[in-house]
Parts: C-alpha cells; sequence; structure tokens
C-alpha cells in the first residue's frame, strides 16, 4: 500500500488516482480536504507537526499491516526575490518540504524496511539547479533532494529504494507560504507539463524501479546543461524567465 502526502493537490489527486488505477491501496495525507472524517483513504495530517506524522503512519500501518510507498509530494513555495521575504517566510518553505519529508520518512521506515519498498520525493528542477524568482523553494529542494540523495545508499543496504523526481513547470503551480510583492508573477519558461504528467512519471518509475526522474523535456535539458555548461544555463535560464 502507498502514502502520499500533500494528497489533496493537484499532483497528489493525480497520483492517487493512477496508483489506484495500478492496483495499489492508497491512504493521502494532507492538513485537509472535503473527504469525510470516516474517509479511510484520506488522513489530516500537519506534516510539520511531527508527534502527529508518528501517529499517523502508526494508524496507517495499523489499518492495513504494511507499507510499500511513501510519497513525499507535499510541497509550498514563495514566489519573489530574496528581499520579498523574510526568515519566517524561509522557514516555513523548509519545513514542509525538507523537514518534512524527513519526518514522514523517519515515521515510515520501519515499515518500509520490512516491506522493501520505497520512497519516492517529488522534488523539482529547482532540486538540482537555480531557478530565478524563487530563492526560498530552491533552498527547500536543493536540500530535500540532497537528503535523499545520501539516503539512496544507506537505504539500499536494508532493501529501501529511493527516487528522486525533478518535474519542470506544472499547470496550476501550487500554494506559496506568503504573499508576493506588488507586480510579482510567477515566471515560467518552456512548456508547462501537467499534474497528470508527474502522476504517470511516478508509478512508471516505481513499477521500474529507478532511481531519477526528469518530467518535461526542460527538465532534462536544464540538468545536462547546469552540470555541462553552468554559465550557459544561468544566462539562458534569467533571460528566459525576466521576459
Amino acid at each position: 500500500m502507498a502514502v502520499i502526502t500533500g494528497g489533496s493537490g493537484a499532483i497528489g489527486t493525480a497520483l492517487a488516482h493512477r496508483l489506484d488505477e495500478a492496483g495499489w491501496s492508497v491512504v493521502c495525507i494532507d492538513l485537509g480536504a472535503d473527504q469525510g472524517p470516516d474517509d479511510p483513504t484520506f488522513l489530516a495530517c500537519d506534516i510539520t507537526d511531527d508527534a502527529a506524522v508518528r501517529s499517523t503512519f502508526a494508524a496507517v500501518e495499523q489499518r492495513y499491516g504494511r507499507l510499500d510507498l511513501l510519497v513525499n509530494n507535499a510541497g509550498i513555495s514563495a514566489i519573489g526575490r530574496f528581499t520579498d521575504h523574510d526568515v519566517t517566510t524561509h522557514a516555513k518553505v523548509m519545513a514542509v518540504n525538507y523537514l518534512g519529508a524527513v519526518s514522514c520518512t523517519q515515521a515510515a521506515l520501519p515499515a518500509l524496511t520490512r516491506s522493501h519498498g520505497r520512497v519516492v520525493v517529488t522534488s523539482s528542477v529547482t532540486g538540482f539547479a537555480p531557478v530565478l524568482g524563487r530563492p526560498a523553494y530552491v533552498a527547500a529542494k536543493h536540500a530535500v533532494t540532497g537528503l535523499f540523495t545520501a539516503l539512496r545508499p544507506e537505504l539500499a543496504a536494508s532493501g529501501v529504494g529511493v527516487t528522486l523526481v525533478h518535474p519542470t513547470f506544472v499547470t496550476g503551480g501550487m500554494s506559496e507560504a506568503a504573499g508576493r510583492a506588488d507586480g510579482t508573477e510567477r515566471s515560467t519558461t518552456g512548456g508547462e507539463i501537467t499534474p497528470d504528467d508527474v502522476a504517470r512519471a511516478i508509478v512508471d518509475a516505481v513499477t521500474r524501479g529507478t532511481d531519477q526522474v526528469f518530467v518535461g523535456r526542460s527538465a532534462r535539458a536544464a540538468w545536462h546543461l547546469w552540470r555541462l555548461a553552468p554559465r550557459t544555463y544561468v544566462r539562458t535560464m534569467t533571460r528566459r524567465l525576466s521576459q
């Protein structure tokens, strides 16, 4: 069975549908949603509250008896320049994107170890390269990408796999930790992908046991350009996102 954090968001909803189609039992975790309190497929949980996280995962294991897949999908952004956001905003973005994934993975790890399961992290192009106009989000995604890259060989020793998923810009954007400064807009470059594109890529990666996935042509292009020609990447990214 699978647990998806951020399960009521666009990607989480699409992923729950795709996993259900593939025959998985799915539980979605999020702050709140329209489901009723007796709906076993949704559990309200603040992933920045470690005690609540541990209680929630204990309830999942008690109900289903096992856990095979954890998708750390919950995320929150902050759009603007570095000087637009105070430390509180940076801390909130880090708490959800990074520390929330730490908390959920630690709570799920004993069950995942028993099942030789897998952890999936919905990261981003911002997890491996700079992207203009969202420094707090870039920092948090770099942190979570670095952590799970380091954890992959450590967890492999106990039979737990790690998949990092790097989508490019997704239609609709995502929740933001703070209001935007006047005149600030969410900038994108290249063709946006849909939440279902991400969901299908995750299901395929889990099926194949893939360690790293790029969703969208510009995501893979960014990966190679940032490594081979970082100055060119920065010039290209700055020009396109400043238009």
